[in-house]
């Protein structure tokens, strides 16, 4: 696993002023000391995130939930409610919670989910690829040993992304970014998760944040993903090589 550093021996004394704002609720489980106070400081890097790519401070309070299940039955019980399709973890909207199934690498999940409390209080319209994407980097976030927060690469997703680049395939990325809403969770969900994730990895990976701001405000300001794209870097094709060359290099 090659892992790419974000903060080298990140200020956890700063980031642990955020935990009041993360609220897990243990259903029939329990979870240690260690693990609760990783979840708040790595949803604390999630609100620095946020308030640097939508440029605001106001993530610091925004209110995270976290249901935590010990057992399937309870767990299952609130996807039967929600209708919701996913055996690990869920988020509602309408309610700002998230769902978690505690199994025996919950962390991730829970990142995951919670993520989308932050991304839907700064843009609830936002296209599925964003806000799908970031919640899949966020995932991946974790501290070394040495205490720097790093995140490491999807490798399954990126293999796939690899072995389907086709530099002969011009409206691939073009048809991904015209999906919105319900049409994400639907057939080839898990292609879309994959270039989603993809999309997020590249801007991080090569750090041009900038870029993915400036696709933020030109979406916010309506234009749809490929006019953002296109303004942000001159023209779609620019954007499209250069991703494209990204994982074709990428180990």
């Amino acid at each position: 696993m090659i892992k790419f550093i974000l903060f080298a021996c990140l200020n956890l004394i700063g980031l642990s002023l955020y935990a009041q704002y993360v609220e897990i609720n243990l259903v029939n489980c329990k979870i240690n000391d260690n693990e609760q106070k990783k979840i708040e400081k790595l949803i604390a890097y999630e609100r620095m995130f946020c308030n640097e790519i939508f440029e605001t401070s106001s993530n610091i309070t925004v209110p995270v939930k976290i249901n935590l299940y010990g057992k399937y039955k309870d767990y299952r019980a609130e996807k039967v409610k929600y209708n919701a399709p996913s055996s690990t973890g869920f988020y509602i909207a309408t309610i700002n919670e998230a769902f978690i199934m505690k199994g025996s690498d919950f962390i991730p999940v829970a990142l995951h989910e919670a993520s989308h409390s932050i991304f839907q209080f700064n843009y609830q319209k936002a296209p599925k690829w964003l806000n799908e994407g970031l919640a899949e980097f966020f995932e991946t976030l974790d501290f070394d040993s040495e205490g720097n927060l790093y995140s490491y690469p999807q490798n399954n997703r990126i293999k796939i992304i690899k072995a389907g680049l086709d530099f002969k395939d011009t409206d691939r990325l073009k048809k991904f970014f015209k999906i919105y809403d319900g049409a994400f969770y639907g057939h080839g969900v898990d292609d879309n998760y994959n270039t989603a994730y993809s999309m997020i990895y590249y801007f991080i990976k090569n750090k041009n944040t900038r870029a993915l701001k400036n696709i933020i405000k030109l979406t916010a300001q309506g234009y749809d993903t490929e006019k953002a794209i296109e303004l942000t870097f001159g023209s779609f094709s620019a954007f499209e090589t250069g991703y494209k060359q990204f994982y074709k290099i990428h180990p």
